[in-house]
């Protein structure tokens, strides 16, 4: 990369019930030369993790005052956060072409979203 300005990109990984199976022969492997690639700087991650199992989650709302706690599952999802990951990129193009090299491509759907700057008067 050169030294043009990098954007911080939130990379979701999303379960999909249509893709393949992960294959931990083939694919942790894989998974681990990407993390090492981007550990040691040499292009993108800047930080990552899997997320627990989707029984363990809660989903946190407030109405009209009062908090609001559902336990997982949520049977209005199909799809699942499996992780995530924190890239830098010179621009949406080059985050999706870091991205398409994930092996989760394979097994999931994973969406590039460009971090924003916060409002006005917040740190």
């Amino acid at each position: 990369m050169t030294d043009a300005v990098k954007t911080r990109y939130l990379v979701v990984h999303m379960t999909d019930p249509t893709a393949e199976q992960w294959d931990d022969e083939v694919d942790s492997p894989a998974l681990q030369r990407w993390i090492d690639a981007g550990r040691t700087g040499e292009r993108w991650e800047l930080d990552g993790s899997p997320v627990g199992d989707r029984d363990t989650a809660r989903s946190v709302v407030t109405r009209n005052g009062e908090v609001i706690v559902t336990d997982g599952p949520f049977p209005e999802q199909k799809e699942w956060f499996m992780g995530f990951d924190w890239i830098e990129a010179e621009s949406i193009d080059e985050a999706v072409a870091i991205v398409s090299t994930h092996p989760s491509t394979k097994i999931g759907r994973l969406y590039v979203v460009p971090a924003a700057p916060l409002p006005e008067g917040v740190n």
